[in-house]
């Protein structure tokens, strides 16, 4: 239909027959109907997902002054807000037959629930940052301001990127399936992201460090056993993270060698270890140096099972998956989630 509008105006400027009042009616319905993509060519069409709880609040505050700017310049979109947990898979999976990017506009944890929506399908997925964290933005790159991250969702850069995929079997039988953009963390890792969701007045990585503080004061050490590229593992530890991407925990460098292009997990397990031995441990993970910890182990695979005698806590994304399993695989699927970058960006990794 913009095709045909755009030939509507060849047909006025270039073409005889200005006078025809057929050409004039059509002139004005291409004027009034597709101006912005006669403008700037083939525009994307955006299906916008607002979880208007994220940032403590802060996103209701933008929807207003955002369908505006849209408005303002000329955007086709449309706008759907979440009300309750898996409300964004849901959205996504009904966006992705009829818009071309699907952008989460949240934290991480509505950036996970629109990738799941959207897997499988042709539509792109796009970050406008307005969570607690945001920890996956920190390696996508979009900007948080509202023009910015608009140009860059419009204009950006394509580029496929791996998913990470989790089957849970928990203590009372049943068996799920879950995604993770970010990271999966098993132990005191999802106890902390249960722990930041209770804490109202921070946000970043403040409000994380005190959810570890707290966290770490009352879980203890599991007995884990692993498997991974045919090595059999049993450790105690409080930990065990698995990633995508680099940084979990508003700004912890968890994983600093992590890459979601290289069809790869990383892995970072942290053992028992005493509250006041955690804390030189937690600025070490701060800037991504506790590599050569001797409680700490990191490795690279493309599967991996964990599995306890005792029910554990795992999270994906920051939102808790589980607080009973037992026994999860955890493996990654390649190039699965097509990525809208910021044109600017290297891609270094």
């Amino acid at each position: 239909m913009a095709e045909y509008a755009r030939r509507c105006l060849k047909d006025l400027l270039f073409g005889p027959g200005f006078d025809s009042p057929h050409l004039h009616i059509n002139f004005s319905w291409a004027i009034t109907s597709y101006l912005p993509e006669i403008i700037m060519g083939d525009m994307p069409k955006l299906g916008i997902i607002l979880n208007p709880t994220a940032g403590r609040g802060r996103a209701a505050k933008i929807e207003r002054p955002l369908v505006d700017y849209l408005h303002s310049r000329g955007i086709i979109h449309q706008l759907e807000k979440t009300k309750r947990p898996m409300d964004a898979t849901v959205i996504a999976g009904q966006m992705c037959k009829e818009f071309d990017i699907i952008v989460a506009m949240g934290g991480d944890g509505t950036v996970n629930e629109v990738a799941a929506g959207i897997l499988g399908s042709t539509a792109s997925l796009a970050i406008y940052p307005i969570g607690s964290g945001n920890d996956f933005n920190r390696l996508i790159g979009i900007s948080s301001k509202m023009n910015l991250a608009i140009d860059s969702i419009i204009s950006g850069t394509k580029k496929f990127i791996d998913i990470g995929r989790v089957v849970i079997q928990n203590s009372i039988g049943s068996t799920s399936v879950k995604y993770f953009m970010n990271t999966l963390g098993v132990g005191i890792d999802a106890e902390i992201a249960k722990e930041a969701k209770r804490i109202k007045f921070l946000r970043g990585l403040p409000l994380y460090i005190l959810a570890a503080m707290k966290a770490l004061r009352k879980y203890p050490a599991h007995e884990y056993t692993i498997h991974t590229d045919g090595t059999v593992l049993k450790e105690k530890a409080y930990l065990i993270c698995a990633g995508n991407g680099i940084y979990e925990g508003g700004g912890f460098k968890m994983l600093p060698d992590s890459n979601p292009f290289d069809a790869r997990l990383n892995l970072c397990l942290i053992r028992k270890m005493s509250l006041w031995g955690a804390i030189p441990v937690i600025i070490k993970i701060i800037k991504g140096t506790h590599r050569e910890h001797k409680l700490i182990s990191m490795w690279e695979t493309e599967q991996l099972s964990i599995s306890s005698e005792h029910p554990f806590i795992l999270h994906g994304d920051g939102e808790i998956f589980d607080e009973n399993a037992l026994d999860v695989t955890i493996d990654i699927i390649p190039s699965a989630i097509n990525m809208v970058f910021p044109k600017e960006q290297k891609f270094a990794l």
